[in-house]
């Protein structure tokens, strides 16, 4: 039995180690980081916003993983009505054990309409990603002398410290329908997005190892149950060497004052996890905290396994012109001097 345990605690730090080359990422909160789910997502947006976001899973597991990313979109007005752009940077830092890798993205996009309340928006981004691997924090049996460690004993093992940079690139798309409340109840809105499109080399060495295409597909509604209250049903499907992660779940934010929200969340990972999570909004300001409970068999060889993440977003808002073109997904009506671009609903896409 002892035996057992030992060597699954080996395959999960194996696991840890070499997560980078099986898989993306992945956060909880994805639509707190857009960038890094859909980048046409923020097509529909109206405000530049920008958020971070932590997350530490597996923390009992040789330090599991911690990431941290930083995510921000701005949009920009365009003179032909119904169309606008819009400009993203995203970072991420992700370390799972002596492994680390860094990547920052540039997105552009834009978005069209093309009916009443209908919009598509494209996005493409490109970027530089850096994977690296240092030994020198790792720890050796050697260095443990009756039951004691120490740092000044010779582990005899070299230490490695390797890095390689690589160029990335992708795209995003997506639809959705945002008439206003008082037209219908319910937004929509599906979409597609491919990362990785090059298959960059991740090799240390002088063998060749290719990042996986990743392929995210996304949709949900968005229904409007009264004045103070909305449901976001969504569900998300994620392949990428032939790894498969399906997800599905909904939001429900109640509005407690014109400029005060409060989230409750929660989703079904098959054959991994429970997510909840609990938000709140504030003049802009939106705070979010999520707890993954594991549902997977891992669970039963190994305690800690489970995830918390926190993410911190502001939205500023932005003001029109008196002779611009209303943004699509505005609730400010049409003006005397403004084209007469039908009037959109809000945001279709959960806040969180």
């Amino acid at each position: 039995m002892k035996k057992i345990l030992i060597l699954s605690a080996i395959c999960l730090q194996f696991l840890v180690a070499h997560r980078l080359y099986a898989q993306d990422p992945a956060f909880t909160q994805f639509y707190a980081s857009p960038l890094l789910v859909n980048p046409a997502i923020m097509g529909a947006s109206d405000d530049w916003r920008t958020s971070l976001c932590y997350r530490n899973q597996w923390g009992s597991v040789n330090s599991g993983y911690t990431d941290y990313d930083f995510n921000t979109s701005c949009p920009f007005y365009l003179k032909d009505p119904g169309s606008k752009l819009f400009v993203g940077v995203a970072l991420l830092d992700d370390k799972a054990g002596a492994y680390g890798l860094m990547n920052g993205y540039i997105s552009v996009g834009y978005n069209k309409q093309i009916a009443e309340d209908q919009n598509v928006c494209l996005a493409l981004y490109g970027g530089l990603g850096q994977l690296a691997l240092n030994t020198n924090g790792l720890t050796y049996d050697d260095q443990y002398v009756n039951g004691s460690y120490s740092s000044a004993t010779p582990s005899g093992e070299m230490a490695v410290s390797k890095a390689i940079m690589y160029p990335d690139a992708g795209f995003g798309f997506t639809y959705y329908y945002n008439p206003s409340q008082d037209k219908s109840k319910v937004n929509f809105y599906a979409g597609i997005s491919g990362f990785h499109l090059n298959e960059p080399n991740q090799s240390l060495d002088a063998s060749v190892s290719t990042l996986p295409i990743r392929m995210t597909y996304l949709a949900g509604l968005k229904i409007f149950e009264s004045e103070k209250v909305d449901i976001s049903p969504n569900a998300m499907v994620t392949t990428q060497a032939g790894n498969i992660i399906a997800a599905a779940g909904a939001y429900c934010t109640y509005k407690v004052k014109d400029d005060f929200n409060l989230t409750l969340g929660m989703w079904y990972r098959a054959n991994d996890a429970i997510p909840v999570e609990l938000g709140i909004e504030y003049k802009g300001f939106e705070l979010g905290y999520s707890y993954d409970m594991v549902t997977s068999t891992l669970d039963a060889y190994a305690m800690g396994l489970n995830a918390n993440e926190i993410t911190l977003a502001y939205k500023f808002a932005r003001k029109k012109k008196e002779d611009s073109t209303p943004m699509i997904g505005s609730n400010t009506a049409n003006t005397p001097s403004a084209p007469t671009t039908p009037e959109g609903g809000s945001f279709p896409f959960p806040e969180f």
